[in-house]
């Protein structure tokens, strides 16, 4: 690894603190680029070392000579820059507030458009997407995903269930069309095409970083710390740090990734680090920009302290002559590495082996370091229902004990992704449970090492497995005659498959102790009753004769999820249906309440606001006049403007927050809405969407509500 030697090709200093993931790099004339950035609540530097001084709103820094100030209004939420202008080859700057998107033209002073987020403004990214001719601005809110043009027309609108924390544009499906995959707080990456979902890849954490490799690869970071890369949804590799990703860039065939602590390491294909590097200060940035004007992109690397450095790609660091051989010298030496790695680690294990034999011939009685050779370790998984969990029993075939289980699984472990059960000296057996809640109704891998020997061991074998939980294994086969309270919710559906295919659907997905199998091949129709383990609830799916199949559940969340993976694996592309969900209907309903009321409120406070402005804008020239010929009228005027000011605070306070409530709310009615959508497939739950889109701007609540059990009919 090279960490020492590698030193930047240039180094700047803009003299402000820059706000960390608030950064990008824009040519506003279209031909030299600019460093854009936060630099604090309400101020946008703009660096131009080529240059051609920005003018207009920005007024030249006193800090810095080739650094322009941009001062707003409203806090600086997020940046982006494109040539979203038909038959304009310039960038413009796009700024996110709260709760507002401003498309502004640096080079010629002018506002594109001024456009309300009433779900907020988290992440905002500039490109093609799908069958569209021009060049569209995506938003990501708390709750939603806004697609806009040059002048700030709607092209579609999606909801999510999570924040959104990241977005990048890619041909995913490589058919020729860019699709937008979106990281969310909820731990998925979601791909969405055509403005429906094609897939989700869940994750072990927020998705925070997302950046496009090649045509088929894409890099991740999490807020966990864990990066990674994927190839057509298959993850190739991850490693986890105990630091952030605040950037991931490819550049000369490696991964840099840039961390919260300001350490930039480059990775190769596999994960290996190749060089590495440490900034003085945190990072704010890392971005891939020609910055120097010679035909390559350098890696631009911005510090929370205002420090830019660029780093060309690997190749270039190295002289052309000997760069070969460094490369390949470096490759030998990480491989002669690894080799005596591994030769240490069978000398040892063959110390042992040796060791094992002596004991056994000079020892015919049980020896304490060796076990039968036909010792096997056993692993299964029981639904335990007094508990509310999975059991994972680890026990061996022998008399002989599990000193120590340690598991690894995704997402299962509130802790972290290990988990780790040693007994007591005292209570070793040969029989060990662990007991398991997944969170997500998703494929979990849950992989098992094992410490096995006797109790007077000191040394113990290692056994290796791995188990896979199915999708639904949290929920357990009942016996169907079991009488429970009726269920009134439900969705019900009709597919023309043959119930022998329903019940290899079900066994693949359900934790089961034994297949379901149908009685004869006549059979027409299946009936079956879990058990939910999270909250003692019921599931039953019924699928009649004549093709129409309910899923009866008090989870809205649950049946769409059940909708979604037997359309998969039926290979449904559209489904239309029907659900009766009362109460997602009644929190339809009160949100709805909840939106319009804080909107009234929100209303009546801006105006109460505006008009308390402008009698202080009257007050203060009227208390400067006083001061030359009456001290107690200007005394009290001043009084005037205090009182004033500190109402105007109060209905600050007041307005934030309505804002804070009415985001909570609008995301809880989002959320409503997608599980409405994720009950039918195709151009069916694209209906339900567009038509959710509408009924909500147009404050129909009863539209909503006749959507989520007609769909869009």
């Amino acid at each position: 690894m090279q960490a020492l030697n590698l030193q930047p090709v240039f180094k700047l200093e803009l003299n402000h603190k820059v706000t960390p993931g608030i950064v990008t790099i824009a040519k506003y004339d279209g031909t030299h680029a600019c460093l854009t950035a936060s630099a604090g609540y309400d101020k946008i530097i703009i660096h131009h070392p080529h240059g051609g001084m920005i003018s207009g709103r920005a007024q030249r820094s006193l800090a810095h000579g080739e650094v322009s100030e941009l001062n707003l209004s409203q806090a600086v939420i997020a940046l982006a820059t494109g040539p979203i202008k038909p038959d304009c080859n310039r960038d413009m700057l796009l700024i996110g507030s709260p709760t507002q998107i401003l498309a502004y033209d640096v080079h010629d002073n002018s506002d594109l458009f001024f456009k309300e987020a009433p779900d907020g403004v988290n992440v905002i990214i500039v490109g093609y997407f799908g069958k569209y001719n021009n060049i569209l601005v995506f938003v990501g809110g708390n709750s939603s995903v806004l697609a806009l043009d040059w002048e700030g027309t709607e092209y579609f609108w999606n909801v999510v269930t999570g924040k959104v924390c990241s977005m990048m544009i890619l041909d995913f499906d490589k058919d020729g069309e860019n699709e937008l995959l979106i990281g969310c707080e909820d731990s998925y990456i979601r791909v969405l095409k055509n403005n429906q979902f094609i897939m989700e890849i869940a994750e072990t954490g927020p998705v925070i970083c997302l950046s496009q490799i090649s045509d088929v690869r894409f890099a991740y970071g999490l807020a966990n710390g864990t990066i990674g890369i994927y190839e057509e949804g298959i993850r190739l590799w991850r490693v986890k740090s105990k630091q952030n990703a605040i950037s991931l860039q490819w550049s000369g065939g490696n991964l840099a990734c840039c961390w919260t602590n300001g350490r930039i390491d480059w990775r190769d294909e596999i994960g290996r680090v190749q060089r590495r590097v440490q900034m003085r200060s945190n990072a704010a940035a890392m971005l891939l920009a020609d910055y120097r004007t010679v035909g390559m992109p350098d890696l631009v690397c911005i510090s929370d302290r205002g420090e830019v450095l660029g780093y060309p790609p690997l190749q270039e660091n190295m002289d052309s002559n000997t760069s070969s051989k460094k490369i390949a010298s470096e490759e030998d030496r990480l491989a002669v590495t690894e080799l005596l790695n591994k030769k240490q680690a069978l000398l040892v294990e063959l110390q042992h082996y040796e060791a094992n034999v002596a004991n056994v011939n000079h020892d015919q009685e049980r020896s304490s370091t060796t076990i039968p050779t036909n010792t096997r370790l056993q692993v299964a998984v029981a639904p335990d229902s007094e508990e509310g969990c999975l059991q994972l029993a680890v026990s061996t075939n022998n008399e002989t004990i599990v000193r120590v289980v340690l598991i690894l699984a995704e997402g299962v472990f509130e802790s972290g992704e290990t988990l780790a059960r040693h007994p007591q000296p005292g209570q070793l057996k040969s029989l060990l449970f662990v007991p398991l809640k997944p969170p997500r109704d998703v494929p979990v891998d849950v992989h098992i090492k094992a410490l096995v020997g006797y109790p007077e061991s000191e040394q113990f074998h290692i056994f290796e497995l791995t188990k896979q939980l199915p999708r639904f294994s949290m929920y357990m086969l009942l016996n169907p005659s079991i009488v429970n309270t009726k269920i009134d919710s439900y969705v019900t559906f009709r597919i023309k498959e043959r119930v022998q295919r329903i019940c290899i659907w079900i066994n693949q997905n359900f934790l089961l102790d034994e297949e379901i199998e149908l009685g004869n091949e006549d059979t027409k129709e299946l009936h079956v009753r879990f058990l939910c383990l999270r909250d003692k609830s019921y599931l039953d799916m019924d699928f009649g004769a004549d093709g129409l199949v309910k899923f009866t559940t008090l989870d809205i969340s649950l049946a769409g999820e059940l909708v979604q993976s037997l359309a998969i694996y039926l290979n449904l592309s559209d489904l239309q249906s029907t659900a009766r969900f009362p109460e997602a209907e009644e929190k339809i309903r009160a949100k709805m309440d909840v939106v319009s009321e804080i909107g009234e409120t929100r209303h009546r406070l801006a105006a109460e606001t505006a008009e308390k402005a402008q009698l202080i804008t009257a007050l203060l020239p009227a208390a400067q006049d006083a001061a030359s010929y009456d001290l107690k009228e200007m005394l009290n005027r001043y009084k005037d403007v205090i009182l004033l000011n500190e109402e105007l605070l109060t209905s600050c306070h007041m307005r934030r927050a309505t804002q804070e409530q009415a985001v909570a709310s609008l995301k809880d009615l989002h959320a409503i809405l997608q599980q409405a959508a994720r009950l039918r497939v195709g151009k069916y739950a694209k209906a339900v969407i567009m038509a959710c889109r509408t009924a909500v701007s147009d404050n129909n609540t009863e539209a909503l509500v006749k959507i989520l059990q007609a769909g869009d009919a």
